[in-house]
C-alpha cells in the first residue's frame, strides 16, 4: 500500500497513493493508515483520497474501522479531495454523517487548526 504521511500541528495527514482501494488491499489500507497515524503521534486524521478513483464496500468498512480507532482517542477524522466516483459511493452509503468531508486538503488542514 503506497501512502505518504505528515504531521501538521495536531493533524496526521495520510495521502493514499493507490487508484483502487478494494477487497484485495483493504486490510493493508487499514493497517498502513493506522500505523502511520500511530507512528506520527495520533491526533486528528485526514485522509487525502485524491489518487483513489474506486472504493468498494470492504474499503468503506476499513475506513469505518479507522474512524473508530481515531474516535477512541477522542480525535476527529476527515476525508478530502474525493474523485467523483468515490464521492458518489460516500453519498450513497451516507458516510458524510460519519466523516467530515472537505473539498481540498488546504480547507481540511485549516479546519483542523493545523495551518501550513
Amino acid at each position: 500500500m503506497r501512502v505518504t504521511s505528515e504531521k501538521k500541528g495536531n493533524c496526521v495527514v495520510v495521502e493514499i497513493g493507490e487508484a483502487e482501494v478494494n477487497l484485495t488491499v483493504s486490510d493493508a489500507f487499514k493497517e498502513t493508515v493506522l500505523d502511520r497515524y500511530t507512528s506520527l503521534g495520533g491526533g486528528d486524521l485526514l485522509l487525502d483520497l485524491r489518487q483513489v478513483n474506486f472504493m468498494d464496500s470492504k474499503a468503506i468498512g476499513a475506513m469505518v474501522a479507522i474512524r473508530k480507532a481515531v474516535a477512541a482517542r477522542k480525535n476527529r477524522m476527515g476525508i478530502c479531495e474525493l474523485h467523483p466516483h468515490v464521492r458518489k459511493v460516500v453519498g450513497v452509503v451516507t458516510l458524510g454523517t460519519i466523516f467530515e468531508i472537505f473539498e481540498t486538503r488546504a480547507e481540511a488542514v485549516a479546519a483542523y487548526g493545523a495551518g501550513d
